[in-house]
């Protein structure tokens, strides 16, 4: 196959995998479905960034397997899933709220915890 051929195959074969998922996906109750909502947008981004991210051989090796878009979407949240959050990021990214306050102007403030001093303040 040429390289184009090998693209066409590829996308066709993503295309394919993703609608299979949908499939389960509509099957699925409410709570299962919130369940598996990492899964759901992992898949939906591997689906539309492969065809362009991926080489004509990483194609080639990924059109060996009968559903390219699981095995990549399951590697991505592997390295990148949320349950994999690190200590450090955590807490960067509180050292980050907690620092700058600034959360303050764009979410809805419960007077219960406020301290005195700070009265609630409409967004």
């Amino acid at each position: 196959m040429n390289p184009t051929e090998i693209k066409q195959a590829f996308e066709e074969k993503l295309g394919k995998n993703y609608a299979h998922f949908v499939t389960e996906w509509l099957a699925l109750q409410p709570t299962e479905f919130i369940e598996k909502a990492e899964e759901i947008a992992a898949t939906k981004l591997m689906a539309e960034l492969l065809p362009e991210a991926a080489s004509t051989d990483q194609m080639e090796y990924l059109l060996r397997f009968s559903n390219p878009l699981e095995v990549v979407r399951d590697k991505w949240i592997e390295e990148n899933g949320s349950e994999m959050v690190h200590d450090d990021e955590m807490s960067h990214a509180l050292w980050s709220i907690t620092d700058k306050q600034d959360a303050e102007q764009d979410y809805e403030l419960d007077e219960a915890f406020l301290p005195p001093e700070q009265e609630v303040r409409m967004c």
